[in-house]
C-alpha cells in the first residue's frame, strides 16, 4: 500500500537555485519509502511512501526532486553514524588538509561544520587545539557529538541559525559541509546563513556525490529523498554569484563513488583555479546544459535495471543463493526501483549496530551482522554498498577464494 501525507512533504513549483518555473521531469523511480527508515516488523508496518522524481532546471541546468518530504521527518532522529562508515581516513586527512592550507590559527580561528554528525571531521581538530562547532538536527547524534567532546548545536543550519552563533562564538574562519549540501531544500537560507557567519576571509568548503558520476557510472542510486540536489558545477556557480560569493577551486574524490569538494569564497578574495573552468567545459562537452541528455540518462538507467533483473533471474532460475552486501540508503532506492526482495536476496549484510535486526524499508528484506553472513556465505553478494568496494574486496578475501562472486548492480552489471 502507498500512503501519502499531504503535510509531511510539499511540491515545488520552482528552481531551489535560480527561482524559475521551467521544469521537466526526466527520469521517475517510482514511490518509495524513505531509503533510511529500517523497519522493525515486516508484516504490520505501515510505511510512507513519497514519489521519488528528479526535475531538470532549463534555466540553470540544476537536477533536482520537486516532491521533497518534510526535514523533521527525515533528519531529526538519523541511524546514519559517520564514525562507522569504511573511510575515516579520508576525514582525517581532509581536516589536515585544510588547517595547513588555509594556516588556521590555534585557539583562535573557528571551524563550524553543518551536518556534523557524530563529529568525526571535527575531533582531527582538537590536538590541534583548533576552535570547533558542529551544527546537527539529529539529537540523537548530537548527543554523541557533545559526548566525545565535540560542542554540537541540534539545530537545523540557516540564517537564524548563524545570527546565533555569530552572538555566541564570533564568524567562522572555515565552514565545512560533508554530504549535507545536497541535502538542503532551502538553498537560499543556507548561502545567507554562509555569508553571514563567514569571515571577510573565511572559506566554506563542501562535499557532495558529483552528478558527473551518474552519467559516467550510472550510478542512480544516490537518488532517495534525502538528497533534493544532484549538484553540478555550473548551478552551483549561480548559486554562489547571487550572494556575493564565487567557487574558487574543486577537487575530485573517490571517497563515496565521484565526490567534488567545493571551495567557496567572498568574490575577489581568492584566485580561481583553472580546475573550475575545466569542469566547466567538461560538463558543456557532456551537454550537461540540455534536457535530452537527461532523457538518455533515464534511458540508460531503465536498462541497467532490465539487464539486473536478467542477471539475478538467471541465478535464482540455477538455484544460486544471493544475498546483498551492505544496507546502504542508496540500497535501498536499487531494491525499490527495481522491486528486489526476499523472493531473490536471503538477506542484507552490515556492520552499524542500528540496522541489525531490522527490515530494509519498502522491500522487507531482513538485515543480519555480517559476521553471520560468512558462517554461511551465499553464491553470489549483491554488492549494494559498490561504492566501497576496493575496501570490500580486500576485506572479503577468503570468501571469494571459496568460490564467492560480487554482482556490481549499476551501470553495465558486472561479476566479479
Amino acid at each position: 500500500f502507498v500512503y501519502y501525507y499531504g503535510d509531511m512533504y510539499k511540491f515545488n513549483t520552482k528552481c531551489r537555485i535560480c527561482s524559475s518555473s521551467k521544469l521537466t521531469k526526466f527520469l521517475d523511480l517510482g514511490a518509495q519509502p524513505l531509503a533510511n527508515a529500517f523497519v522493525k516488523n515486516k508484516i504490520s508496518v505501515k510505511e510512507n511512501y513519497y514519489p521519488l522524481e528528479v526535475y531538470f532546471c532549463h534555466k540553470c541546468n540544476h537536477s533536482q526532486l520537486c516532491h521533497v518530504v518534510d526535514k523533521k521527518e527525515l533528519f531529526s532522529h538519523y541511524i546514519y553514524f559517520t564514525s562507522n562508515m569504511p573511510t575515516p581516513q579520508h576525514f582525517i586527512d581532509y581536516a589536515q588538509n585544510v588547517a595547513e592550507r588555509f594556516k588556521i590559527k590555534k585557539n583562535d580561528d573557528l571551524i563550524v561544520e553543518i551536518g556534523s554528525n557524530d563529529g568525526l571531521l571535527l575531533s582531527a581538530f582538537i590536538p590541534e587545539k583548533i576552535r570547533i562547532l558542529g551544527v546537527d538536527p539529529a539529537k540523537n547524534i548530537a548527543k554523541i557529538a557533545n559526548e566525545r567532546g565535540v560542542p554540537t548545536v541540534a539545530d537545523f543550519f540557516g540564517e537564524k541559525c548563524a545570527q546565533k552563533i555569530e552572538k555566541e562564538h564570533g564568524k567562522a574562519k572555515i565552514i565545512i559541509g560533508n554530504n549535507v549540501v545536497a541535502h538542503i531544500d532551502e538553498k537560499h537560507d543556507l548561502m545567507r546563513g554562509i555569508a553571514t557567519l563567514l569571515k571577510d576571509d573565511g572559506v566554506f568548503i563542501f562535499e557532495a556525490p558529483y552528478l558527473m558520476d551518474m552519467f559516467e557510472n550510472g550510478a542512480y542510486d544516490t537518488i532517495y529523498h534525502e538528497h533534493v540536489c544532484y549538484l553540478s558545477i555550473r548551478p552551483l556557480q549561480y548559486l554562489c554569484s547571487q550572494f556575493g560569493m564565487e567557487i574558487f577551486d574543486v577537487e575530485l574524490h573517490n571517497a563515496q563513488g565521484t565526490s567534488i569538494r567545493v571551495f567557496v569564497a567572498k568574490k575577489g578574495m581568492h584566485k580561481i583555479k583553472p580546475n573550475v573552468a575545466k569542469l566547466v567545459k567538461k560538463e558543456l562537452l557532456l551537454k550537461m546544459n540540455k534536457l535530452e541528455t537527461y532523457k538518455k540518462l533515464a534511458k540508460r538507467i531503465m536498462q541497467s535495471k532490465i539487464k539486473l533483473l536478467k542477471t539475478l533471474s538467471d541465478l535464482k532460475a540455477k538455484g544460486k543463493k544471493i544475498a546483498g552486501y551492505g544496507a546502504p540508503a542508496k540500497g535501498n532506492t536499487l531494491l525499490n526501483y527495481c522491486k528486489i526482495g526476499p523472493e531473490t536476496l536471503d538477506y542484507l549484510t552490515e556492520e552499524l549496530p542500528t540496522k541489525i535486526g531490522l527490515f530494509s524499508p519498502g522491500m522487507h528484506i531482513p538485515v543480519i551482522d555480517i559476521r553471520e553472513a560468512r558462517k554461511n556465505p551465499p553464491d553470489y553478494f549483491l554488492m549494494l554498498a559498490w561504492n566501497y568496494r576496493h575496501k570490500i574486496i580486500p576485506k572479503e578475501k577468503e570468501y571469494i577464494a571459496q568460490g564467492g562472486k560480487f554482482i556490481i548492480p549499476i551501470g553495465d552489471i558486472q561479476i566479479i
